[in-house]
């Protein structure tokens, strides 16, 4: 399966097991900076590896909690519940994602998507400090 493919495969399998929008998730209060990726995904671990350390670093000093949630392989982030408990929020960001390829990276408050990023992390870690700021 070529890149082209698997991402459109991928976009409308996320399309398709999307859960309505304004869902809640009992698991976060408060701001949360999300990165969702996949061990096979290069810039999954360059970001993991060259990154990862100092947004948790930020998220302490300002106040927002950092939630990595890994997967083995990219090939199956199309599959509802892959990444487990935390699986449907990702479902909920992926709605505004036009490719849904890790990594994904989006900021929610109180359990709600507010801002998607898409592979842009230092846009999701501002908005996760302007939304820790904000009270």
């Amino acid at each position: 399966m070529n890149r082209r493919h698997f991402l459109a495969t991928t976009s409308a399998a996320l399309a398709a097991t999307i859960l309505p929008s304004g869902t809640a998730f009992a698991a976060q209060d408060g701001v949360t900076f999300h990165f969702y990726g996949a061990l096979d995904c290069p810039p999954c671990m360059a970001f993991k590896r060259n990154h990862l350390a100092d947004v948790r670093t930020k998220g302490a000093e300002k106040g927002f909690a950092v939630e990595e949630n890994i997967i083995p392989k990219t090939a199956d982030v199309p599959t509802t519940g892959v990444y487990g408990a935390r699986d449907p929020i990702l479902r909920v960001a992926a709605q505004e994602l036009t490719l849904a390829y890790p990594p994904i990276f989006f900021v929610s408050r109180n359990g709600q998507v507010t801002s998607v990023h898409a592979h842009d992390w230092q846009a999701a870690l501002e908005a996760a400090i302007t939304a820790s700021t904000q009270g």
